[in-house]
């Protein structure tokens, strides 16, 4: 067993040991250079009190604190924090190794021998440790949220498991896991799923006789209230961030119908990760309100994943646990109770793909007997059929990770790679307008719009190109449009009353500004003023 853990802890070191030569890329950009709270230790006590983002109502204060740590031990060099993120990968892989080691034993398994169950361990870890579908998560240092959420996670979960084959949990071990809960949901919103996974575990693989859980659950609660209402006294809210523009006019049950297309990402992603990218959007990932192909296919899915949990949950315990985990784990990020600002990112399938990796094991357990008993060649076939799994995985991390290499490397393959999301376009006009490629900027913009037109910012950022370049008479039909799609964008309807300014159209510069005033956006009463309109 020992051997196991090391193999997979050292294989997860290894995996993200290239990461060493990263630089800071894409969202490390604005969380961590661009932003003052992490540039050393003497804003410890505003992180706690702040947004994670500059601008935005994400609340992770634990994630902050410790990138101000990195800052501060490594005078802001990207080597600390991938080195930091890389130790973290290894901390999550041997913990998952210790859950896995817990729960595949023979009391669930006693027709297994020993030897049978460390390969399950070992196997379930190892692809764990290789998974191409984790490499945004340790190539991307505000990866470590997630890696964080994870270690507390798979810790909670692993001595809630020990504790409660000795009896009903103590005062102390119920506090401890108050602790854990607290730091998941203080590293990210993902934490607040710790609770559901501990229930999770009770219901599916404890054995123990189910009393004195009261104390346990009402503790749990409670953190999970304290937490809401401590973010809602920071942020002035509970949901979190500005929704992504996909799902404006969009109430429940048609983002419930729209999201079933985002089933067979999740499914190809944690099953069959072969091909990765940075961002995904319409129409390269179809989110409508109605019953399409994308919507049937991500319903049937759900329903498969439904079926095996209630199948397994007498025949193999573990393989329903795992069920239920990636399950309760892709329900915060799944936009159904509240919609977010994406609609799907690879870093967000780290924790859920612990309960696929599990059930995979789960799986394997119920299946190696019978290759034990097939003959040699069938084992042999087996073992060359894992081996070649996890080398091509590997491998296809290794080749993912070079990507996150810098900035240029990134948005070169951003648009290759997601060629038919509007996003990575929209994101690769912003990052070459930054860089003054202006015509690069244009073009990029141009096939955002052309692959989908709703997204305001888009809009803007075209707009704000050609307003660069001294072209305002073609800028204005764009961010017009942009208004109207977002009315409350004060910035977009800046940059318009600029441009109609540019051209001399002082009058159509005055209407904007005085619907803005009767919208309650006070500030361009000065506009108005200078304009000479009324206020």
């Amino acid at each position: 067993m020992k051997a196991g853990a090391l193999a997979a802890g050292g294989l997860a070191a290894a995996v993200a040991l290239p990461s060493l030569r990263n630089g800071f890329v894409y969202d490390d950009v604005l969380v961590i250079v661009q932003n003052p709270l992490v540039h050393g230790l003497s804003h410890s006590a505003t992180i706690w009190h702040a947004s994670y983002w500059p601008a935005g109502l994400l609340y992770r204060p634990l994630s902050i604190q410790l990138f101000a740590l990195e800052w501060a031990g490594g005078s802001g060099a990207p080597l600390v924090f991938h080195a930091v993120s890389a130790l973290l990968y290894g901390v999550v892989t041997l913990l998952l190794f210790r859950l896995a080691r817990r729960i595949f034993s023979r009391h669930e398994y006693p027709s297994r021998t020993l030897g049978q169950l460390g390969v399950c361990c070992s196997l379930t870890t190892l692809l764990f440790a290789v998974h191409p579908v984790h490499t945004e998560v340790f190539a991307n240092v505000v990866g470590q949220a997630e890696l964080l959420v994870a270690c507390f996670a798979l810790l909670a979960v692993e001595r809630y498991l020990a504790w409660r084959a000795l009896g009903p949990l103590t005062t102390a071990q119920r506090l401890a896991l108050a602790g854990l809960t607290l730091l998941g949901i203080l590293a990210k919103e993902t934490g607040y799923v710790i609770p559901l996974l501990l229930g999770a575990a009770e219901l599916s693989v404890v054995r123990s006789p189910r009393k004195g859980l009261a104390e346990t659950v009402f503790l749990q609660a409670a953190v999970v209230a304290g937490a809401l209402l401590w973010r809602a006294s920071v942020l002035g809210s509970v949901t979190g961030e500005s929704p992504a523009a996909v799902f404006a006019g969009l109430g429940f049950a048609a983002r419930a119908i729209a999201l079933l297309a985002v089933v067979p990402q999740w499914a190809r992603l944690l099953l069959w990760p072969a091909h990765l990218q940075a961002e995904y959007g319409p129409p390269g990932l179809p989110l409508t309100a109605s019953l399409g192909a994308p919507q049937l296919t991500g319903l049937g899915i759900l329903l498969l994943a439904v079926v095996l949990l209630l199948w397994n949950w007498r025949r193999n315990p573990i393989a329903a646990f795992g069920l239920l985990w990636a399950l309760l784990a892709l329900a915060p990020v799944s936009n159904l109770a509240a919609p977010t600002g994406i609609l799907l990112a690879e870093r967000v399938l780290f924790l859920p793909s612990v309960g696929v990796v599990l059930a995979l094991g789960a799986a394997l357990a119920a299946w190696l007997p019978r290759v034990e008993v097939a003959g040699r060649r069938v084992r042999l076939a087996a073992g060359i059929a894992a081996a070649a799994l996890l080398l091509l995985a590997a491998a296809r991390s290794f080749v993912r990770e070079a990507v996150w290499r810098s900035q240029e490397s990134f948005f070169a393959a951003l648009e290759r790679d997601a060629p038919r999301s509007y996003r990575a376009h929209f994101v690769t006009a912003r990052y070459a307008y930054g860089e003054r490629r202006f015509p690069e900027a244009e073009r990029a913009a141009r096939e955002a719009l052309a692959l989908y037109a709703g997204d305001p910012q888009v809009h803007e950022q075209l707009g704000q190109v050609l307003r660069a370049e001294g072209r305002c008479a073609e800028a204005l039909p764009v961010l017009a449009e942009g208004v109207r799609l977002a009315p409350e964008r004060t910035t977009t309807r800046s940059r318009l009353i600029e441009c109609a300014l540019a051209v001399g159209d002082t009058a159509r510069a005055r209407a904007v500004a005085r619907e803005a005033v009767r919208l309650g956006q006070q500030e361009f009463n000065s506009t108005l003023r200078r304009l000479g309109g009324r206020e």
